[in-house]
């Protein structure tokens, strides 16, 4: 026995680690095709009668058990290794079990114990189910086994595996060698003295099996191996939930949410959510359950629950009834929780839900492919981002997903494409690589002039969670045609510490227009800047020594200045030269001069004549920071700068005025 015993465990430590198995109901057939089972029963030999009622038997066993077929003594007489498993369990169905029973022939010994020790390691990774061996024999041991000791071994090793007895025209003696077999292994014993008795046996085996069969498996519409799919989540950790594996979880936070899909996004019914609390501890106390036909919604309540902070015993799995609900998507929404870990988050497990599918052919259908679309505004395809904030926009289309920038609300930044030309687009996609402080609504419009009118495509949010499958969310655009597009931020779904928010990657996807002369390539104002201290410009009059700071030339310098104010500059040796443009440096978006107007004269004392009023962009140009306003070219002797509006006012309640320029003829 202890032999036996070791053998057994052994097995079972190669088991250690491994996941539990799907419930099932396995029945292992052990069939005595020894010597003995020549002799007649009746009319007929034993053997035949075992064949016959056998093949009956397994016709009317439960349709969902998974049988197995083992035999000794069917291929060589006096060999008490003559021992094979001619039918691994699960493997074959009925019919072809039958049809290899048929085929037996009586020859050999009966060496049961070492039947009954091999058997076992059928059942090694069955642990936990319902598992049972019915041995049809005729004799006892011959081979100086101890079935015996062999049955308490199986019972000790904790395989959850019943043996029942079919003793075939035993007598009393031999019945109580084999008798121990069923009892030790909590299964059963039947004695069948001849073929109708034989028959009768198997019948209660049959019904024995069916009344021990686990209840069915509920079906879990959130499993992968069921075409269960998480969509959307704060962090890739989330897929964890959906392993079925006990030990796996996920670290959360309160407020978080996640969406999830059925096969192939089809439709489903379901009526119960289960999650799984494995001790008392830092796991998720109240959550929300929605459910939407489209992912991006609106969504509708299911429910609010709240789990219990303990581990159920019967099950650790908490149910969560609720009506029967058919959608196409589930939304998983975190509210609170019993506890948290030293690290400050929560811990959420195994979630399922249970349900069934809906009629085929209601899947959503698949989007057509893109024809030849690109991302028009990726450097790789000569896209450039025009006018932004800050230097730091240029992250946003670098295409990698670890490149952001720090952004606010109510900002914007102006795009373009390859050497000026127009393009023809219907998707826009940006990046949100988790839940955090990423930008929530915006709104983009398009142009045929970088100075706009712009008019808007639609207004678009997005959901604070990262895909799956792609973290890019795309929205639909109606097909444009332009030669610029905006993004305007509106909101964000958090804010960082800083204070400031998040932008990740943006792509815009369409096609180009590559015909003769659609380009239209930008070209560099060349004239020199005739108020700058090195070309012997001068400011001759200003509110203060500060504003010597404009005519540096140095992007750094600039001068707190206040509205209404105004400055007189004049050229070298204030002589009269011909102009037609003014500029003026905008670094960022910020407290800059928007509105001014620029004023020109022979005579230092005037009078001064106007050239025109005109606004900058709350935006720092990437290409050349400078904003250049181009008028009748004029020749004068000096030049008047009337600051009018700003974009906004510092803390210190004045604006800022950079570089500026007066602009010769272009070279």
């Amino acid at each position: 026995m202890k032999a036996i015993f070791l053998s057994l465990l052994a097995l079972l430590m190669g088991m250690a680690g491994a996941a539990t198995a799907q419930a099932e109901n396995n029945v292992l057939f052990i069939l005595d095709a020894s010597g003995s089972m020549k002799k007649m029963a009746g009319h007929e030999s034993r053997m035949d009668a075992a064949k016959r009622v056998l093949a009956d038997t397994l016709r009317d066993m439960p349709k969902e058990a998974r049988l197995g077929l083992m035999a000794y003594g069917h291929r060589r007489g006096k060999d008490c290794t003559d021992i094979e498993l001619l039918a691994p369990i699960g493997a074959d169905d009925a019919a072809r079990i039958g049809v290899q029973i048929q085929a037996m022939q009586p020859r050999g010994e009966t060496p049961i114990a070492g039947a009954l020790e091999q058997a076992a390691r059928s059942f090694a990774a069955l642990k936990g189910q319902s598992n049972s061996i019915v041995l049809v024999t005729d004799g006892i041991e011959e081979c100086k086994g101890d079935p015996c000791a062999a049955a308490k071994a199986v019972a000790a090793a904790g395989l959850d595996l019943k043996v029942s007895v079919v003793g075939f025209t035993l007598d009393r003696k031999q019945r109580q060698a084999i008798e121990c077999v069923a009892n030790e292994t909590g299964g059963k014993y039947y004695d069948a003295g001849d073929a109708k008795a034989l028959s009768a046996a198997l019948a209660q085996v049959r019904e024995q099996v069916a009344k021990e069969a686990p209840p069915p498996e509920e079906f879990n519409l959130l499993a992968p191996r069921n075409g269960g799919q998480l969509l959307a989540a704060p962090e890739e950790e989330w897929k964890n939930i959906l392993t079925g594996n006990e030990k796996d979880q996920a670290r959360v936070a309160v407020g978080t949410e996640a969406i999830f899909a059925f096969k192939d996004e089809a439709p489903a019914r379901f009526d119960k959510f289960t999650i799984l609390i494995p001790a008392g501890g830092p796991y998720i106390k109240e959550f929300e359950l929605l459910a939407a036909d489209e992912m991006a919604g609106p969504y509708r309540s299911v429910g609010t629950f709240a789990t219990q902070n303990l581990r159920l015993l019967r099950t650790p799995y908490q149910e969560f009834k609720f009506a029967e609900t058919t959608a196409r998507y589930l939304k998983l929404r975190l509210i609170s929780a019993h506890d948290r870990t030293t690290g400050g988050f929560h811990l959420l497990t195994q979630v399922r839900l249970v349900g069934k599918p809906e009629a085929a052919g209601t899947a959503q259908p698949a989007a057509p492919a893109a024809a030849a679309a690109v991302d028009l505004l990726a450097a790789a395809n000569g896209g450039r981002l025009l006018a932004a904030p800050e230097e730091e926009w240029k992250n946003i289309v670098t295409g990698r997903e670890q490149d952001q920038a720090r952004v606010d609300a109510g900002t914007e930044a102006i795009f373009g494409f390859k050497e000026g030309r127009p393009a023809t687009f219907g998707m826009f996609s940006m990046l949100v690589p988790a839940s955090g402080p990423y930008i929530k609504d915006f709104e983009l419009f398009a142009a045929d002039e970088m100075d706009g009118p712009y008019r808007s495509l639609g207004r678009f949010a997005t959901q604070n969670a990262r895909l799956m499958r792609s973290p890019y969310q795309d929205f639909k655009l109606p097909e444009t045609t332009a030669r610029y597009v905006k993004l305007k931020l509106l909101s964000a779904h958090d804010r960082t510490t800083g204070g400031f928010h998040l932008l990740s990657q943006v792509r815009l996807l369409g096609t180009l227009d590559m015909a003769p002369g659609a380009a239209r390539p930008e070209v560099a104002r060349t004239g020199a800047n005739l108020v700058a201290a090195a070309n012997g410009g001068q400011i001759l009059a200003a509110p203060d020594d500060e504003w010597k700071n404009v005519v540096t030339g140095r992007e750094q310098d600039q001068a707190r200045v206040y509205l209404g104010k105004e400055a007189i500059f004049a050229f070298k040796d204030e002589q009269a030269a011909a102009i037609e443009a003014f500029g003026l440096l905008i670094p960022a978006s910020g407290p800059y001069i928007k509105d001014f107007e620029v004023l020109v004269a022979d005579d230092l004392n005037g009078p001064y004549r106007s050239l025109g009023q005109f606004a900058t962009r709350n935006l720092r140009l990437m290409q050349n920071p400078y904003q250049v306003f181009a008028f009748a070219p004029v020749t004068v002797r000096y030049v008047k700068l009337k600051l009018v509006s700003a974009h906004g006012t510092t803390t210190g309640g004045f604006h800022l005025l950079n570089q500026v320029q007066v602009l010769g003829p272009a070279k």
